[in-house]
């Protein structure tokens, strides 16, 4: 759908094609799509926020929502607002974490050395390359969690760049802005 199919010929073409599994140290870049600029939100753990540190974020192609080949750029939620995004400059599909050493990134050497990276990876993932943060400062506004804290983006969701930017000059919410 992202590249202009209508919803029905696109579930068709899926059905069609059968993705053949990566080898662990097989990777496929992605190019962008050329589309609107696309901010996928994601659920963020502690895991995934270490390695941002690394200026990349690693999504398991298990875990249910995967970002949208439209998206170029990638945000999280801290303390109930999505406070930044940042730009996706390159990205590749990978056989498993040890894959990234071929892909070329930034800062290979700190994200080779994590310790927990080969178990937390050890299958197909989406690794993307992050560029400078953008400020946002967007409030969620969801309800607090059932234990009180702040709230967090539940699942993955797809908003247009400039609406979420615009929805935080205004003064609206995540909740209250259209997912793209």
């Amino acid at each position: 759908m992202d590249i202009g199919l209508t919803d029905y010929t696109a579930r068709k073409w899926m059905r069609t094609v059968s993705p053949c599994p990566m080898a662990p140290t097989q990777i496929v870049q992605v190019s962008h799509l050329g589309l609107a600029d696309t901010v996928a939100l994601v659920p963020m753990g502690e895991v995934g926020r270490r390695y941002l540190h690394h200026g990349v974020y690693i999504r398991d192609m298990q875990l249910r929502g995967q970002m949208r080949l439209r998206a170029t750029h990638l945000g999280w939620s801290d303390h109930g607002e999505v406070t930044f995004v940042r730009p996706v400059t390159r990205r590749w599909r990978i056989g498993s974490a040890a894959a990234i050493p071929a892909t070329g990134v930034a800062n290979l050497s700190a994200i080779t050395s994590e310790l927990d990276l080969l178990d937390n990876w050890a299958g197909p993932a989406t690794l993307i390359e992050l560029g400078d943060p953008i400020p946002v400062g967007l409030p969620l506004g969801f309800a607090p969690n059932p234990t009180g804290g702040a709230p967090a983006i539940p699942g993955v969701r797809h908003v247009l760049l400039n609406e979420l930017l615009a929805a935080a000059r205004t003064g609206l919410t995540l909740a209250e802005t259209p997912s793209a």
